[in-house]
């Protein structure tokens, strides 16, 4: 049985020209990290989404706590998602680090302008050390990062492998909170090899960009892979333009029963409302807490 049509050559036109008017501007904002000069939403919404994380997955009594951002498709903002989360975490006191796992296109380095290599992919082969794959963030002194590395042919291999799960286990001795930035799960089956030694998911989609199709395949994946579901972060959202939540602040995020709708994390984008695919329903974001 079918849960969803399948999506005709009109419906896919519409899409793929919705989509290039949507990421047209990403050239011009390819890495925005927090900083004092962002807007207040923007900040909220990471500092919201940090808190409703800290509760589904508590820090351990012993080690440090791993969690997976992965998204649908590309060019849903996850990397930038990823990047400010692990940042938020870092401006709370905690020792992060932030891993690139998307050994074939990372872009984890291009947020810090910094380091390079050695990386992931070279502490997982025996090119280097995980402590020269390791680096310090220039943001905020209790954030370090790994960026993916060299390119390496098999990164699937190197990811399931047992040196990667020897790796996070000592991150987690190291850190408090071990981010994992990981590439598009319906794309390729990368971070599917991490769901087995992290504690949470966290899956990133666009708000009326992100199918609701698309994201239930990539739900489907995850929990096939039996990963541990945190929940669905809705990015770029923009709240209808009726109704008051929050009074002044309803464009900026909306809470109702565990779910979470977060603003754009493009500090120049507007609040207007855009027009709705009449072929396809815009994803809603959905939190919940974790069963552990």
């Amino acid at each position: 049985m079918r849960l969803f049509p399948k999506m005709t050559k009109t419906a896919h036109d519409k899409r793929a020209k919705k989509n290039n008017e949507k990421h047209h501007h990403h050239s011009s904002r390819t890495e925005y990290l927090l900083n004092d000069e962002t807007p207040f939403d923007v900040t909220e919404a990471f500092r919201n989404l940090k808190a409703a994380l800290s509760v589904s997955v508590p820090k351990k009594s012993e080690g440090g706590v791993a969690i997976m951002i992965t998204s649908a498709y590309p060019e849903d903002g996850k990397t930038t998602v990823t990047t400010n989360l692990a940042l938020m975490f870092a401006q709370s006191d905690a020792k992060v680090v932030l891993v690139d796992a998307d050994i074939r296109k990372g872009r984890i380095a291009k947020y810090f302008k910094q380091h390079t290599i050695p990386g992931l992919s070279d502490a997982l082969s025996g090119q280097s050390t995980l402590d020269e794959a390791i680096h310090k963030s220039h943001v905020n002194e209790n954030l370090s990062y790994i960026t993916c590395g060299t390119h390496s042919p098999r990164p699937y291999e190197l990811l399931e492998s047992e040196e990667m799960k020897n790796l996070v286990d000592e991150l987690r001795k190291r850190y408090d909170y071990v981010i994992i930035d990981t590439p598009p799960v319906l794309l390729i089956s990368d971070a599917l090899a991490l769901t087995p030694i992290t504690d949470g998911t966290v899956l990133v989609c666009r708000h009326q960009v992100s199918y609701v199709s698309d994201i239930s395949r990539a739900l489907n994946s995850l929990n096939f892979a039996k990963a541990n579901v945190l929940g669905v972060v809705v990015n770029d959202y923009k709240a209808p333009q009726t109704g008051k939540f929050y009074g002044g602040y309803k464009k900026y995020y909306y809470y109702s029963h565990y779910s979470y709708s977060y603003g754009s994390t493009n500090p120049e984008d507007k609040d207007d409302e855009d027009d709705v695919d009449e072929e396809a329903a815009p994803a809603k974001a959905s939190a919940k807490k974790s069963g552990k």
